[in-house]
């Protein structure tokens, strides 16, 4: 799929089932994930990371463990079934240097802690790895990408070609559809 067809349908999907649109917008960050971490960019065209890295289009980098296994442990951080990895840096002023320590303790670091609350971080990191597991499922549309490991049988169809006007008649109005739907239920209640 096209950058713009994996974003608006990660946008839906998400804002869909959830109603959060600040979840949504995330998700479309993560939803080009796999494709970045492969160098290709928005346009197709591979950069120079991807030379370094040897990557071959839909392999590794599109396996859905690699960011399924974030995800899930992520969103039970959020919903309080596994213990928090984020620590509170009060805890640890002692250990940095006066000065530090100093614009730690601030009223400016305060306001700016609450502000990006590190409460926030596993949810709002659970919806960029699952823009990148719907990434990998929109992939699945038009072509194959591994499936239970990385070197397993590879899964998927070819419902349309990448780039093609099928792929913009069917993700456009799905996506469109949902976002409307979605609007309509949360005007409703």
């Amino acid at each position: 799929m096209r950058w713009t067809c994996h974003r608006l349908s990660a946008f839906a999907v998400v804002f869909l089932f959830t109603g959060d649109p600040a979840g949504a917008l995330v998700s479309t960050l993560g939803s080009t994930l796999p494709d970045s971490i492969e160098g290709i960019g928005a346009r197709g065209s591979k950069r120079r990371v991807a030379s370094y890295l040897n990557l071959s289009h839909r392999g590794v980098s599109h396996w859905y463990m690699v960011y399924l296994l974030p995800f899930l442990a992520l969103l039970a951080i959020d919903r309080g079934i596994l213990p928090s990895l984020i620590f509170d840096f009060s805890n640890f002023l002692h250990i940095i240097p006066s000065q530090l320590s100093q614009f730690f303790s601030s009223n400016t670091f305060n306001t700016f802690a609450r502000f990006f609350s590190w409460q926030y971080l596993p949810p709002m990191l659970s919806f960029f790895f699952l823009g990148a597991c719907l990434h990998i499922l929109g992939d699945t549309l038009c072509g194959t990408v591994p499936g239970l490991t990385p070197r397993s049988r590879r899964v998927g169809t070819r419902l349309f070609k990448v780039n093609s006007l099928k792929e913009t008649l069917i993700v456009f109005p799905v996506s469109f559809a949902a976002i409307i739907l979605r609007l309509s239920l949360m005007m409703g209640a």
